[in-house]
């Protein structure tokens, strides 16, 4: 679903992007167009520039001419002469500047006279842009060359009124001949002024013709821009809407898988028996129908999750023994619960919830972690209802400690005869014996509860595993998150789970048969079957259990069963003291050697040891150090008989120290010597 919406996400970002690449292409489009346009105008407003230029240049050539015949002809003093050859000057040196501007660009200013009143003057600016500044342009071949011919002649009418004029003082005659040469050599020049005007004004013509002709391109080129910029707006659009259209429906579609997904979703949660809560690892997302079922307060998810983001809030402690493996905070060295459930599978957690008014009930997590995109994960908690179970296992206790009353009643009257024993000895004792064999049987029948209690305690982590494994696999099918690998490896756990409790089943049928005769048998086999009896015990109390073996076989004879209650009398003892002196790492070693004769067995734990004014008691009838709800004296005294009468073997305890991985301990050691056969 995650996936889905990630789906959605893209499809909307992409859809999002293409409008916005839509816009920005049809501003591209707009300015490219624009910038076409501009560089059609811009060619020709160089055009106009040149021609404004060329109709420049015509104005001041027009004026030369009236200046040379005004020279030529009416100034008859050097001063006039002067000023009209500035004016010349001035206009060829205009000329020449826009000739160089012709070929190689720049900005031309002329000043023109208004006849205004307070507005006599204005300037016009020209900017020319040359295409090739490497290039001379027709007008400047055709005009320089006649400009130095202006120049020329200007100066030989300069020359000729300046003869004149001394001709005027010294000879009349000489003077009037002048004065007929200069009329005849200005008539001469008129045809020259005619030739260069005509051919200024032919340029003139020509560029007002490619101006002309250059407008009207500008106009088609325009005009096809124009239709050019229309079809790719109406292209880019059309792509765009288009886009829009296939996205939009393939996100409807999308919404509506997600929807049916949901509801499909939801019937699957709702039909798991369990509690099963969906998690971002931080607050709840969803739950299933089985929560509310359990709740009196809430109908649905919506209604419970405005008052309580986590189902945590029903956490409380059990009133019961051994609460160490029960979820009871939210918090865990700095992990959220669900999380601290997941990272630790080797564990069973439970937690013990208030749900309906008085109801009370134990459950079992089971905690499945899926990872999703973006770094983002869900949490799938399995709530699984073992309250049966636990009622069961407090009623089992409670059958226990009713045998034991028994045997403490017992275990009263016989001390009640022993204060007369002396007296009584010779008539009772008959009947002492028969009581003894009597307490022997009746700590039998203790073990036996003991070993009932051992049974469900050993079968309770394997039948969750199992209910919670298979409960686990069948989500996860019906989410559609499950690969064969999981269903393969979930499989095999439940084969695994369920050879264990058969294999469980053998071991205790084993140990409640009762030995007919004397066989040899292998004391490691032995020793395996009986810490199979106790592992789930010691697991749960944190206590290792290290072997030593110096040898792999050791071959003894005697009762195999009885060995094995030996066994177990020595490690429920050192269990309850570790448990009782609060011993913060729980070890128990069993070192087994052999010689040519004797077989020796060494058990100890690392409680502290036994306090030594009644260590050499501990072997006698009826006594403990235990409370009276938790010992009987019958366990050891009753080992003793089995090891030294049955086996023809010793058995002894004595404080010692132990050094386990590179620390030292203290502890009872019991030592155990049998023969080798």
């Amino acid at each position: 679903m995650e996936l889905k919406r990630s789906e959605i996400l893209d499809k909307l970002i992409f859809l999002l992007l293409t409008f916005t690449v839509g816009i920005i292409a049809l501003v591209f489009v707009h300015l490219f167009f624009i910038n076409l346009e501009e560089e059609l105008d811009k060619k020709t407003e160089n055009l106009t520039a040149k021609v404004s230029i060329g109709e420049y240049i015509a104005e001041d050539l027009s004026l030369i001419r009236s200046d040379f015949y005004e020279l030529s002809t009416a100034v008859t003093n050097s001063k006039g002469r002067k000023i009209i050859l500035n004016r010349i000057n001035e206009k060829i040196d205009s000329i020449e500047q826009m000739l160089q501007i012709l070929q190689k660009g720049g900005t031309f200013t002329r000043t023109i006279r208004l006849n205004i009143a307070g507005h006599n003057t204005t300037k016009k600016t020209v900017v020319y842009k040359s295409e090739n500044k490497n290039e001379i342009p027709i007008e400047a071949i055709d005009l320089r060359p006649k400009l130095k011919q202006i120049i020329a002649m200007t100066k030989e009418v300069e020359e000729l009124l300046d003869k004149s004029d001394n001709l005027l003082r010294k000879d009349p005659v000489s003077y009037t001949r002048s004065v007929k040469k200069i009329k005849r050599y200005y008539k001469s020049t008129p045809a020259f002024f005619t030739r260069i005007s005509e051919n200024n004004r032919r340029l003139l013509y020509e560029g007002e013709l490619a101006l002309k002709k250059l407008e009207e391109q500008i106009l088609t080129q325009k005009a096809g821009y124009l239709k050019l910029e229309i079809l790719m707006v109406i292209v880019t659009i059309t792509l765009v809407i288009t886009l829009g259209y296939f996205i939009a429906k393939q996100i409807r579609r999308t919404n509506e898988e997600l929807y049916n997904q949901k509801v499909s979703i939801r019937s699957i949660l709702d039909a798991q028996p369990n509690i099963v809560i969906v998690s971002d690892g931080y607050s709840m997302k969803d739950a299933n129908a089985a929560l509310f079922e359990y709740l009196d307060k809430y109908d649905n998810f919506e209604e419970f999750i405005k008052e309580h983001q986590c189902i945590c809030d029903y956490f409380e402690e059990p009133d019961i023994e051994h609460a160490d493996d029960y979820i009871t905070q939210n918090d865990y060295d700095g992990v959220v619960w669900a999380e601290y459930v997941f990272i630790h599978p080797e564990k069973v957690f439970k937690v013990y919830m208030k749900l309906g008014r008085d109801e009370y009930k134990h459950f079992i997590l089971t905690v499945k972690k899926k990872e999703l995109i973006n770094e983002e994960f869900i949490m799938v908690i399995s709530f699984n209802d073992i309250t049966n179970e636990i009622n069961n296992q407090k009623q089992l206790r409670e059958l226990n400690d009713n045998l034991e009353d028994m045997v403490e009643e017992k275990t009263k009257e016989l001390q009640d005869l022993n204060e007369n024993l002396e007296q009584r000895i010779k008539i009772e004792l008959d009947k002492n014996r028969q009581k003894d064999q009597q307490m022997i049987q009746q700590s039998r029948f203790a073990a036996l509860g003991e070993m009932i209690g051992n049974i469900a305690h050993q079968w309770r982590q394997p039948l969750s595993a199992i209910s919670s494994t298979a409960s686990g696999m069948q989500l996860q099918m019906q989410l559609d998150i499950a690969s064969e690998k999981d269903i393969e490896q979930s499989y095999e756990e439940i084969m695994n789970y369920v050879q264990f409790l058969t294999q469980t089943i053998e071991d205790f049928r084993g140990f409640f048969k009762e030995d007919k005769e004397k066989i040899r048998f292998e004391i490691n086999e032995i020793l395996s079957k009986t810490l199979k009896i106790t592992s789930a015990t010691y697991k749960d109390h944190g206590i290792d259990m290290i072997q030593n073996n110096k040898e792999d076989t050791f071959y003894a004879e005697g009762f195999p069963s009885e060995l094995t209650q030996v066994f177990l009398n020595i490690f429920n003892n050192a269990k309850d003291a570790l448990i009782e002196n609060k011993v913060e790492r729980k070890f128990v070693v069993i070192s087994i050697s052999q010689n040519n004769e004797t077989i020796t067995i060494e058990i100890q734990d690392n409680a502290g040891g036994i306090p030594q004014k009644v260590i050499d008691k501990v072997f006698d009838p009826y006594f403990t150090t235990k409370h009276q709800s938790q010992g009987t004296g019958i366990g050891l005294y009753m080992s003793k008989d089995i090891i030294e009468k049955h086996m023809h073997g010793k058995i002894s305890v004595q404080n010692k120290k132990i050094e386990i991985k590179s620390v030292s301990y203290s502890g009872a050691c019991f030592k155990i010597e049998l023969p080798r056969v």
